[in-house]
């Protein structure tokens, strides 16, 4: 069956049509608040006339700090895949499969993805698109972020989470169609949600505050961008292939709540209440993993708010 994607750029300018059509001037802010979103995810600011390479929106990964000196090591010894998916440590197969085999999510959703003729699940390695933050903290503590030249232009780039292609309402639309053709429509509705990382993010992105943030007759501002682009669990999902190793990274960042929580348990060490043995053990964790980061030359940084600072 052949799949085609969106064509995002397309949907971005019917928005615009869109709003101009209800309130010209609506529609004007619309306009600049949709150049605003692309400029910040190219690392520009509302006023800047070019980018600054250390800015705009990047791939991250999130990781449990417990297992941050493991990739750090096998990054150091040159192992084939130093970081890690689900494929690796064996808690999913690809291939032909007993017919009584029930498929976890996992798998249901990687027999979906719209992938590229020769790249299959066990190669990739899901990101999310992040500009100042921290990541998606529920997949861990340490945010590892990297470095654009690690990621290539042609590198696909979901709308949201793939995981949503097994829950409603896109369940509910595959569900609808009889067993046989059910593999299939998830597969178009997948393709759907693809763009590239090139040519494609910046309009995705775009399309995506404009739903958080909705239509208004004010300019959005680069915090509430890099909120609205990565908002708590809701984000765009980067399908990079091939493993990295720690020389890939620009940084990693840890959050403020978490260097927050560190610092009163290291204060409650020498007083009472004495902290509790899991924020010692977290508290610990974090430092061992921040002194490997640092080992390997990586930056690591607390983040302390999405919008723009001044020295």
């Amino acid at each position: 069956m052949t799949h085609a994607p969106r064509d995002w750029s397309t949907v971005l300018a019917k928005a615009i049509q869109k709003a101009a059509e209800s309130d010209p001037q609506e529609g004007g802010f619309a306009e600049a608040n949709i150049h605003a979103v692309e400029y910040v995810v190219a690392g520009r600011g509302p006023d800047a006339d070019s980018s600054d390479p250390e800015t705009g929106a990047r791939m991250v990964v999130n990781i449990a700090a417990v297992h941050v000196p493991a990739f750090c090591e096998a990054s150091r010894r040159d192992e084939p895949k130093p970081y890690k998916n689900g494929y690796d440590l064996n808690k999913y197969g690809i291939g032909t499969r007993d017919p009584d085999y029930k498929p976890k999510n996992r798998e249901i959703v990687d027999d979906a993805l719209p992938l590229d003729v020769g790249v299959t699940p066990d190669n990739l390695y899901f990101g999310a698109v992040e500009l100042n933050g921290c990541g998606i903290r529920f997949y861990g503590d340490v945010c590892l972020v990297l470095k654009p030249s690690a990621i290539q232009s042609n590198t696909v780039v979901l709308d949201r989470n793939s995981y949503d292609l097994i829950r409603a309402p896109i369940r509910d639309v595959v569900d609808a169609e009889p067993l046989d053709r059910q593999a299939d429509v998830r597969q178009s509705e997948a393709w759907k949600l693809r763009g590239l990382w090139e040519v494609d993010k910046g309009a995705m992105a775009a399309i995506k505050v404009m739903g958080t943030l909705g239509l208004r007759q004010r300019r959005f501002t680069t915090g509430q961008i890099s909120e609205a682009v990565r908002s708590d669990e809701d984000y765009m999902e980067v399908l990079k292939i091939n493993s990295f190793k720690t020389k890939a990274l620009q940084e990693a960042r840890f959050s403020a709540a978490d260097a927050a929580h560190d610092a009163l348990t290291g204060d409650r060490l020498s007083q009472r209440p004495s902290p509790r043995l899991e924020a010692l053990m977290s508290r610990f964790r974090r430092r061992v993993a921040e002194n490997a980061l640092r080992d390997e030359g990586v930056s690591v940084r607390v983040v302390t708010t999405p919008g723009r600072t001044k020295d």
